[in-house]
């Protein structure tokens, strides 16, 4: 009896180590692809940044 409840506990503890090994992989890589939306989006932020003023610059031209 007292071995079919160790073995139960081992499966039981196999499985947590498999789950909290996964999890830390699934966060791994979503601070991952979050880094990488985060550096796309600074890139994009300047982009849109430089269209703006290249606009009030055509826009200074035309009204000068």
């Amino acid at each position: 009896m007292l071995d079919h409840e160790l073995a139960q506990l081992e499966d039981r503890l196999q499985r947590l180590l498999a789950a909290y090994r996964q999890a830390r992989l699934e966060r791994r890589r979503a601070l991952q692809e979050r880094d990488r939306l985060l550096a796309m989006n600074a890139e994009l932020r300047k982009r849109v940044e430089g269209i703006v003023e290249r606009i009030k610059s055509l826009e200074l031209e035309q009204d000068g």
